[in-house]
């Protein structure tokens, strides 16, 4: 925890694993990041014994391993959130703050070793107990469930499964679990309306939990497609009321109790009962990928209903450059 001129003022929470975890919850600035970022490299090659150092510099933070960085962040790039107030700008702020106290929680066994810049200790007075005794919960970082508030939707890119690293769409690390048959939510897509075209398709793939493919709903200017059940041409003077003069279309995908519907602004654009075959096999969606979205298009997680695989992260495991 980093202060500045009293403990009152608190600027900075950092939190951070001493080894690398599969799904990517390593490390977070609490001012920077809204959910964990990854490790580079498996620290110290798993030793026991190990040197972590946070170095702050004007622009940005490192967080070294034994010298090797393990992550950076530059104050001026923080996430941005609908939910989490205050970001970018906390990021930013705390790049600026005058750190002059630290205080720290769950590190017993750990031992310190700073250098300050001016050759010179300064001891600030004793940090008053905190009132509140969740100030010393300890953050379980692996644990997405506790750092995302499962009733707000958090923005994630539509990362596309079609890569060598998520096996074309075969690997289920690359998708994400949500009962559709069952959802209120649904799947809430946004497409940058300058990319919205007659020829461009956009492909939500559809699994049953063990991984098999179901099909493929897909939706153009043109056609509104979901594989074997529907194909029909999209309502056009409908959707262009819904998206005239703004920038993103904004759809949501729904196949709730059989009913297939594809919302716009709230509002129904479309929507079919599924029929025989289609019922039994659509009401076995249990998991959905993207395919032919780009790094520009966003989805809305909703942690309360869907389960993340280990590559659907802000940077689609790697593939998708942050902030694109």
């Amino acid at each position: 925890l980093l202060y500045a001129g009293s403990w009152e003022n608190r600027v900075g929470r950092l939190l951070w694993h001493t080894i690398k975890y599969d799904k990517g919850y390593d490390v977070k600035i609490e001012e920077c990041d809204v959910i964990p970022q990854p490790y580079r490299s498996f620290p110290a090659g798993g030793e026991k014994e190990q040197i972590w150092s946070w170095n702050f510099n004007q622009d940005n933070v490192e967080l070294t391993c034994d010298g090797e960085l393990q992550y950076l962040q530059d104050f001026d790039e923080g996430e941005v959130s609908s939910w989490k107030t205050g970001l970018p700008k906390k990021c930013r702020a705390l790049g600026d703050a005058e750190v002059d106290r630290i205080a720290f929680r769950n590190m017993e066994g750990y031992y310190i070793r700073a250098i300050p810049k001016d050759g010179t200790v300064k001891f600030p007075d004793p940090q008053p107990e905190p009132e509140d005794e969740s100030a010393t919960e300890e953050i379980q970082l692996d644990d997405p469930a506790q750092l995302i508030d499962p009733g707000q939707p958090q923005v994630y890119p539509t990362c596309s499964c079609w890569t060598p690293e998520c096996g074309y769409c075969s690997n289920l690390e690359c998708t994400v679990k949500q009962d559709l048959s069952t959802s209120t939510h649904g799947i809430s897509v946004t497409v940058h309306h300058n990319k919205a075209t007659r020829k461009k398709l956009h492909s939500i793939i559809l699994y049953d939990e063990p991984g098999n493919v179901l099909g493929t709903f897909q939706w153009s200017l043109k056609n509104i497609n979901l594989s074997g059940c529907i194909s029909c041409p999209t309502p056009l003077a409908k959707m262009r009321n819904m998206t005239h003069g703004v920038a993103d279309a904004h759809w949501t995908f729904h196949l709730e109790n059989g009913m297939a519907r594809i919302y716009m602004k709230e509002e129904v654009m479309y929507e079919r009962a599924l029929v025989g075959k289609c019922v039994e096999r659509y009401g076995k969606a249990k998991r959905f990928a993207f395919n032919g979205m780009g790094c520009e298009n966003s989805f809305k997680f909703l942690a309360s209903e869907m389960e993340p695989g280990a590559n659907v992260t802000p940077d689609c495991g790697g593939t998708c450059p942050m902030g694109s």
